[in-house]
């Protein structure tokens, strides 16, 4: 009871703060905790004529069907999984050199033009990349096929060989996201204190040693905090770069379909909802696991970088 007049009293006292925070915690309940009512349709065989609540309860028969469900259930999984894997420790890499070597130029206003010129792919829409992409390696008019050609080597039909396009997705992510992704670090080094540098410059430290043990042990808490972010969203992917950038073409699943654009596949091919929730309910499941997990983890190594 004190501890609820306790919150009671700073409620009041900080009444005008908490006035401006009603706007964004009213939408973030309307679009992230109403939406969970849907849950319960991975547990019912929806019946469209009975609706979402009155349609009959089965258990977890969508569970059964969806691990049951051959190959495709677990490749879409490892598919996802590796994606995440790949997209988040080459892109940070990415992110981070590229910021450091924004950071590191002596003409700083030639610095900001370089980062707004990479910030841009991001405000590309994916529909537009497809045709980019499409541009590049079409069967016989696409730039790459074309130098490929003048080279004396036959063409490659990339929309119809799957072993190519974990590396052509790669790319793609790295050209759309580095940019933008490079921001959050490229401010915090520029909250660095700059007596470090002139101190270990005084010390006898060239670049590469000032780089080693003053700004990436300064860019570490940023990192660490924004793979935990990320990794809520393990076993969620961009649908635009799976979906859109592939053309969801049938021979390319091998290696290009992952559980959302599974899931939106289903949606549109299927009325089998039940099935399509469950999917995103076990999404959801082993996302929150990890993060709780891995900050765990990191909370026992360096409190100081946890989130929670």
């Amino acid at each position: 009871m004190k501890r609820l007049r306790r919150f009671g009293h700073r409620l009041w006292k900080d009444r005008m703060l908490t006035l401006m925070a009603l706007p964004a915690l009213a939408l973030m309940i309307l679009f992230n905790y109403v939406p969970m009512s849907g849950l319960v349709l991975a547990f019912k065989k929806f019946d469209y004529s009975k609706g979402l609540f009155w349609s009959p309860w089965n258990g977890l028969e969508n569970f059964r069907l969806l691990f049951l469900s051959g190959d495709t259930f677990w490749r879409i999984t490892r598919n996802t999984l590796l994606y995440y894997v790949m997209f988040t420790a080459v892109g940070t890499i990415c992110e981070v050199a590229l910021a450091i070597g924004i950071y590191e130029l002596v003409f700083k206003k030639l610095g900001k033009g370089i980062q707004s010129i990479l910030i841009l792919p991001t405000f590309i829409s994916f529909v537009a990349v497809s045709y980019i992409v499409e541009a590049l390696l079409q069967n016989n008019t696409g730039l790459v096929n074309q130098f490929l050609m003048s080279l004396g080597k036959e063409s490659i039909y990339f929309y119809m060989e799957s072993k190519y396009w974990p590396m052509i997705l790669l790319l793609v992510k790295i050209w759309k996201g580095t940019g933008y992704g490079s921001v959050l670090y490229l401010a915090t080094l520029s909250g660095v204190d700059t007596q470090l540098y002139e101190a270990a410059m005084l010390d006898g430290a060239n670049r590469r040693q000032q780089r080693r043990y003053i700004t990436l042990p300064m860019l570490l808490p940023m990192i660490t905090i924004m793979l935990l972010l990320s990794i809520g969203s393990v076993m969620h992917s961009d649908t635009g770069i799976f979906y859109q950038t592939t053309k969801n073409i049938g021979a390319l699943y091998e290696t290009t379909q992952v559980l959302d654009s599974y899931v939106l596949n289903a949606i549109m091919k299927s009325s089998n909802y039940g099935v399509t929730t469950a999917i995103t309910l076990y999404q959801s499941v082993i996302g929150f696991a990890l993060t709780v997990s891995v900050n765990m983890v990191v909370r026992k190594i360096s409190p100081e970088n946890a989130l929670f």
